[in-house]
């Protein structure tokens, strides 16, 4: 049986339109499977550009880390070791100011003992001429017994020159020393006034 010619046509009509209605369907799945494709390579790639900055990021903060705690252990180090120093340094401060004071305790007791034993010398001259005094004339009497008065303000004046040695500082020692000396001269002045008296 044979299909008319109008009817042949638009059969030919409908197959051309259904192959190229089926042609554009496997042209957009190509399309679509090209696009999936280009969109997994740039995630891909994002992805490992993403994990190489991670790790140089994560490898910069590993490195700061490291510099942080090298300059808080040197810090740290240096802070031992300026503590060690100042404790030395105040360690052997305090040494020397115990040697000075040591040293000046033993300048204080020499010269207050080289004093007594000056003031005992003198002391033993004024016992020695206290007889002759009681024998002396009355010419010369109260001129000696005025004398023996003056070695007694001399006697305390000394003892006070002494005295003063127990608490004078380094600088003072000098002139508490000159002071004695200066003492120690008027006593021996005034014996040898008696002295030449009484008689020796």
């Amino acid at each position: 049986m044979h299909m008319p010619i109008r009817q042949r046509i638009w059969t030919g009509v409908l197959l051309l339109s259904t192959l190229g209605s089926v042609t554009a369907c496997d042209d957009d799945k190509e399309q679509a499977a090209k696009l999936a494709e280009v969109q997994r390579i740039a995630d891909e790639k994002l992805k490992k550009v993403q994990k190489e900055a991670d790790d140089k990021v994560a490898a910069m903060q590993k490195q700061l880390d490291q510099m942080k705690a090298d300059a808080e252990a040197q810090a740290a180090k240096l802070k031992s070791e300026a503590d060690q120093a100042i404790a030395k340094a105040q360690g052997d401060v305090e040494e020397q100011a115990k040697a000075a004071e040591e040293a000046l305790k033993r300048a204080r007791a020499a010269y207050k003992a080289e004093g007594l034993v000056e003031l005992g010398q003198l002391n033993k001259q004024v016992q020695e001429l206290s007889p002759k005094i009681a024998k002396a004339s009355a010419k010369v009497k109260p001129a000696v017994q005025k004398s023996m008065k003056d070695i007694v303000t001399e006697q305390q004046a000394i003892a006070k020159d002494l005295g003063a040695f127990d608490k004078a500082a380094l600088d003072d020692l000098g002139k508490t020393k000159a002071k004695l000396v200066q003492d120690l001269a008027k006593m021996k002045a005034t014996i040898a006034g008696i002295k030449a008296k009484v008689g020796p």
